[in-house]
C-alpha cells in the first residue's frame, strides 16, 4: 500500500470518527434537552401543599399586567419575598443581559406552604445548565460580589446554599433539568422528599387527572379549599383559576372540584336566600338575577347607573348562582357573603376592597364551573 493510499486512509477515517463523535454529542444533547423537556415538575411539590401558582410564560404575563390600570393594585397582591425578588429581578437581568429568559425558564410553578408567610414559597423552573447559570450570574450581579455557595447534602443530594445579607439565604437544588428555589432549606427538602419518596402532587390522582384536561395558559390558580362554608357536607378539595386580564377588569374562570356531586351544589345553592343590600346582591334565583339585572339596565338607560349596577348588568342569567359585591364593605367573618366565600379569599378581603366582585356558579356539560369578575373602581 502506497503512503498516499495509507494517508487518504487515515484522513477518511478521521473524518468519520468525527462525524460519529458529533453525532453521538448532537444525540446525547438532544436527549439530555428532551429530558428537561419533559420533566414533569408537579413529581417535586410535596402533596401537603394547598396553593400552587403556575405560567406557562412568566415574561409575557409580566408585561401584561405592566399595562393594567390597576397595575399599583396588584402590586399588593404580587406574592412578595421569594417570587418578587427571583421573577422580577431573574426576568430583568434576562432582558438586559441575555435577550429574556428561554423558553424552559418561562415555564414555572410556584408553591405555597403553612403558615403562608413570604419566605414559605418554593420556586420550580424548567432549566438545565444555561437556566442555572443565568441564575447564579443574576445574583452574583444583585450581590456585588463574587461568592461561592456553601453545599449541604440531603439524602444523598446537594443543596447549594446562597447568601443574600446577614439574615437571608436562597437553597437551590437542581436534579433532572429542573431547578428549585426557596429560601427555607427545609422545603427543599421537602422537596426533595416528594422526588424520591413519589409523595408529591404529581403522584396524587385527583390533581393528576386535573391537570390532564388543562389547556395552555399564562397564568393559573390552584387552590385547595373548600368552596363554600354554606354547603352541607363540603370538605375541601380542588379549584382552579385561569387568570385573564384587560384593563380594567381581571377575570378568573375554571372548574371546581367538589367533594359534594356537582349536580348536589347546584341543588343546595339554590336554596340560598336572595339578599340585597347596599353593595351586594346574593342571588340563587333565576327570576330575581333576571329583576336586578333589568333594574341595573333601566338604571344605565337613565344615566344613573353607578358601577355597582353595571357589574349587575353584566351578569349572565344562565348562572346557578350569583354574587355581587362591593368588597370595601366587606367586613369579617360576621359579613353577609363570608358563607359564600372560599376561606382564602376571606383572609385576604383587604386586597380586593379596590374592586367590586361579580362571582357565578354555573353547571355546564355536567360540570361546576366559576367565574370570578373583580372590577376597579377607581
Amino acid at each position: 500500500m502506497s503512503t498516499r493510499t495509507v494517508v487518504k486512509f487515515g484522513t477518511l477515517v478521521s473524518v468519520l470518527l468525527f462525524c460519529i463523535a458529533v453525532g453521538y454529542y448532537a444525540f446525547m444533547k438532544l436527549d439530555m434537552t428532551n429530558r428537561h423537556r419533559d420533566v414533569n415538575l408537579f413529581t417535586l411539590i410535596p402533596d401537603d401543599c394547598t396553593v400552587v401558582l403556575q405560567s406557562d410564560d412568566i415574561s409575557a404575563c409580566l408585561d401584561e399586567l405592566s399595562d393594567l390600570n390597576y397595575e399599583r393594585e396588584l402590586e399588593r397582591f404580587q406574592f412578595k419575598g421569594l417570587l418578587h425578588f427571583i421573577i422580577g429581578g431573574l426576568n430583568q437581568y434576562a432582558i438586559e443581559n441575555a435577550h429574556g429568559l428561554n423558553n424552559q425558564m418561562n415555564r414555572l410553578l410556584v408553591s405555597f406552604h403553612a403558615p403562608y408567610t413570604q419566605l414559605d414559597q418554593v420556586i420550580y423552573f424548567q432549566a438545565g445548565t444555561e437556566g442555572e447559570s443565568l441564575f447564579v450570574d443574576m445574583l452574583r450581579e444583585y450581590m456585588m460580589t463574587d461568592f461561592l455557595p456553601k453545599e449541604e447534602e440531603y439524602r444523598g443530594e446537594t443543596i447549594r446554599v446562597y447568601p443574600l445579607n446577614h439574615e437571608e439565604y436562597l437553597s437551590v437544588y437542581s436534579d433532572m433539568g429542573a431547578m428549585v428555589i426557596s429560601y427555607q432549606k427545609s422545603l427543599v427538602e421537602k422537596v426533595i422528599d416528594a422526588r424520591l419518596d413519589g409523595e408529591s402532587l404529581g403522584n396524587d390522582d385527583f390533581f393528576s387527572r386535573l391537570l390532564k384536561k388543562r389547556k395552555a395558559h399564562f397564568l393559573t390558580l390552584y387552590v385547595y379549599d373548600s368552596t363554600m362554608s354554606v354547603l352541607e357536607g363540603e370538605v375541601p378539595s380542588w379549584s382552579e383559576y385561569d387568570f385573564h386580564f384587560n384593563s380594567d377588569v381581571f377575570y378568573l374562570t375554571g372548574d371546581i372540584h367538589p367533594v359534594l356531586n356537582d349536580e348536589e351544589v347546584i341543588l343546595q345553592v339554590r336554596e340560598c336566600p336572595v339578599q340585597k343590600a347596599e353593595g351586594v346582591l346574593v342571588s340563587s334565583d333565576a327570576d330575581s338575577t333576571q329583576f336586578y339585572m333589568e333594574e341595573a339596565y333601566v338604571a344605565r338607560l337613565s344615566n344613573n347607573q353607578t358601577l355597582f349596577d353595571e357589574c349587575m348588568a353584566n351578569l349572565s342569567n344562565d348562572a346557578s348562582f350569583s354574587l355581587v359585591a362591593d368588597m370595601e364593605a366587606y367586613d369579617g367573618n360576621e359579613s353577609a357573603l363570608s358563607p359564600y366565600l372560599p376561606s382564602f379569599v376571606q383572609k385576604k378581603a383587604d386586597l380586593f376592597s379596590p374592586f367590586i366582585l361579580s362571582l357565578q356558579y354555573s353547571l355546564v356539560d355536567g360540570k361546576l364551573s366559576h367565574l370570578w369578575t373583580f372590577t376597579y373602581k377607581n
